[in-house]
């Protein structure tokens, strides 16, 4: 959990450095949206690359279960959005509504957690 904490400090630094940095108008439309979704993406864990380790910062997921999504990620493909996290076995509705804001699904599909 001191992990996400730092890293949400470190991106909102980041964001605010940026922001002060650029005027405004000063970087093209295509360009800051980028920049935005790779932001956000910074700020949560995308369930289709993180390991073990990382899965476990999640809050409600211990070692056990960052296994298991890992083991179905690999058994059956990467997940298409958080909704089909329901597909991991011991992950069910409260665990997902508590995981929901710090996770990504970074494919182009889905990055607000929703």
């Amino acid at each position: 959990m001191t992990g996400l904490a730092a890293a949400l400090t470190a991106g909102l630094g980041l964001l605010a450095w940026w922001q002060q940095r650029v005027p405004e108008g000063g970087v093209a439309g295509a360009q800051a949206r980028a920049w935005e979704r790779r932001l956000e993406a910074s700020r949560r864990v995308d369930v289709n690359t993180a390991g073990v380790a990382e899965l476990e910062r999640l809050p409600g997921v211990g070692p056990t279960l960052a296994g298991r999504i890992v083991a179905e990620r690999e058994a059956h493909g990467p997940f298409a959005g958080t909704a089909a996290l329901r597909r991991v076995r011991g992950l069910g509705p409260k665990t997902l509504e508590m995981i929901q804001e710090y996770v990504a699904v970074v494919d182009g599909r889905e990055l607000n957690g929703t």
